[in-house]
């Protein structure tokens, strides 16, 4: 027989209190496994178990018991267990409670003293906040020294932030003010599901937590704006640049021209063949609303796409207002984005640009957060919109690169 202790007794009962008074939360704290460990030193979660330090629940009161186990909760609800994406694991838990604590606070809950609460990232995803923080590190430290450091951890999935050590024990960065840490979700095995089944074990138990508050009348405000803003930010928009970008440059597959990309791996696919894929263009706004982030994420991504398409020509236009300076780069000769500008928003200048020197590249590419002014009428050639913010285009396709 499981011998209880007082932790957990207690522990149980602020879960009760929840599926009483916060129906949503309560119901999901259900999927979690409790695990008492003093290698946490306050909670933690990795989508499959909940940790939590004896000592530091000894310091909550009943009511901020409860708010702290619905806070933990809200990780992997959020997916945030399966969204770090190699991320810093400290600056990511900050930025992922950040995203928390308002629904929790606005559903009446209690949470402990000094928790990481600020109405200027209010309805923002955990992904945008951590863009943010990064931006504001890198001013205030006002050196490149943190561009060229490679951030901590994998892919999301068992990184840094959740391996375990030789006793068997997790481990979490520590964060001032921050009281249930976010661990990488554990990589499957024969006891543990896929990533993506865990991902959809979690959507299904919101939904079915989401409609037991509904009945009860206890719908946490603001919650479906929450989860709308978490499905946004998890939109793989690298495969959705790709496919989209790539479907605008037409070409061939041969056999006799072995994709070498794979080779190594032992597996041999036909290569892409070129026959005058002619000249693509991109466009970057340098208003001031790309952050230095996105541009080395869009910056990477162009690159490996056009090492694949070999297109003959790619233009990269310098705007604001106006089209500041114009980069020529011939097949093969690797791309490296220099943003120079600052003023306001205009994207007529580009288009104007093109046609004076009688340029309809297979694509354009802007890379935007699409606040400014645009011309009356689309082009004859596809127009893409790598957007960094939320507005829609009056014609083209927009790739939403709000959350990267």
């Amino acid at each position: 027989m499981r011998h209880e202790t007082p932790t957990s007794l207690r522990i149980q009962k602020a879960r009760t209190a929840l599926v009483l008074d916060h129906p949503f939360f309560g119901s999901l704290l259900f999927r979690l496994k409790g695990r008492e460990s003093r290698s946490i030193k306050t909670m933690a979660t990795d989508g499959v178990s909940l940790y939590w330090n004896p000592e530091f629940v000894k310091t909550l009161n009943a009511a901020t018991l409860a708010g702290t186990l619905a806070h933990e909760v809200m990780h992997p609800a959020l997916h945030h267990h399966v969204r770090r994406s190699g991320r810093d694991p400290k600056r990511w838990n900050i930025a992922c409670d950040y995203a928390i604590n308002p629904l929790l606070v606005d559903a009446g809950l209690n949470l402990p003293e000094g928790v990481l609460l600020d109405n200027r990232y209010r309805g923002m995803s955990a992904e945008q906040i951590y863009n943010l923080l990064e931006t504001e590190s890198e001013s205030d430290q006002g050196s490149d020294d943190e561009e060229e450091k490679p951030e901590s951890g994998g892919n999301g999935a068992m990184g840094e932030s959740s391996r375990e050590g030789d006793s068997g024990e997790p481990s979490a960065p520590e964060t001032e003010g921050g009281i249930g840490q976010v661990l990488d979700a554990p990589l499957p095995d024969n006891a543990t599901p896929t990533i993506e089944e865990q991902v959809r074990e979690w959507d299904v138990a919101v939904s079915q937590a989401t409609a037991v508050a509904r009945q009860a009348g206890k719908v946490p405000v603001g919650l479906e704006r929450t989860l709308e803003g978490a499905a946004e930010a998890a939109l793989n928009w690298r495969e959705l640049l790709r496919r989209v970008w790539s479907d605008t440059i037409p070409a061939d597959y041969s056999w006799l021209r072995p994709n070498r990309r794979y080779l190594w791996t032992g597996l041999y696919l036909p290569g892409v063949v070129r026959e005058g894929a002619g000249e693509v263009a991109i466009a970057v706004d340098c208003s001031g609303s790309v952050s230095a982030r996105q541009l080395r994420l869009f910056e990477a991504e162009a690159r490996s796409i056009l090492e694949g398409q070999r297109p003959e020509r790619v233009y990269v236009l310098y705007f604001d207002a106006v089209v500041h300076k114009v980069e020529t780069y011939e097949a093969g000769q690797r791309i490296d984005l220099n943003p120079v500008g600052g003023g306001g928003t205009e994207f007529g200048p580009c288009f104007e640009w093109l046609n004076e020197r009688g340029i309809q590249p297979q694509s354009l590419v802007f890379l935007t957060d699409l606040y400014g002014s645009f011309p009356p009428s689309a082009p004859a050639y596809p127009v893409l919109w790598a957007s960094t913010g939320g507005r829609k285009a009056p014609f083209g396709q927009v790739i939403p690169m709000q959350a990267a």
